[in-house]
């Protein structure tokens, strides 16, 4: 029979993956306590939640989940079994900010890295989340599109307004030099 705190382990992870639908699983060899705990600190000012879990204990948790959810049986393929040490990521629906912050951290601290990760139902490897994780908020992506859809018709409504305005400058100047 199994182990009743491992089995409640197991729970406390799966609930977790259920309340967070997107995480990422981060490689944290010979990382210090007190790097972890800023890390944490850091993480929760952008919605996320940074739990260290045991390889074995995540795997049997996801070997559960694939059965209702071929995403995870995807992740099965692609990157089990697991080595090095490990822990989760865990984001929120806007991931971007948690994973943005993890990757200003993980920037100073070269002890961590991403191992792979699950975001808005896809699963994505090591460079991937590297990626993903350098692009800026969506909301600023959103105006930038926005910005670049203005500008031509900005840019022509200037050019069509510039020589009547010369004209209207030029003419200004003429009435001031005949008073």
């Amino acid at each position: 029979m199994a182990n009743l705190k491992k089995l409640a382990l197991g729970q406390k992870v799966q609930d977790l993956l259920a309340k967070y639908q997107n995480f990422a699983l981060i490689k944290i060899d010979r990382t210090s306590h007190q790097t972890l705990e800023s890390l944490r600190k850091e993480l929760k000012k952008n919605q996320a939640n940074f739990k260290v879990v045991k390889n074995t204990l995540f795997e049997k948790t996801l070997n559960k989940l694939s059965k209702n959810n071929k995403v995870y049986e995807e992740i099965k393929k692609s990157f089990f079994p697991l080595k090095e040490t490990s822990a989760l990521l865990l984001l929120r629906k806007e991931w971007n900010s948690g994973l943005t912050a993890f990757y200003q951290f993980l920037k100073k601290e070269v002890s961590l890295s991403f191992k792979f990760g699950h975001l808005d139902d896809k699963s994505y490897g090591h460079e991937d989340l590297l990626k993903i994780a350098q692009l800026p908020p969506r909301n600023q992506l959103l105006a930038n599109l926005i910005g670049n859809f203005k500008t031509p018709s900005s840019r022509l409504v200037h050019s069509m307004k510039f020589n009547i305005t010369k004209l209207v400058y030029i003419l200004k100047e003429k009435a001031k030099k005949s008073n």
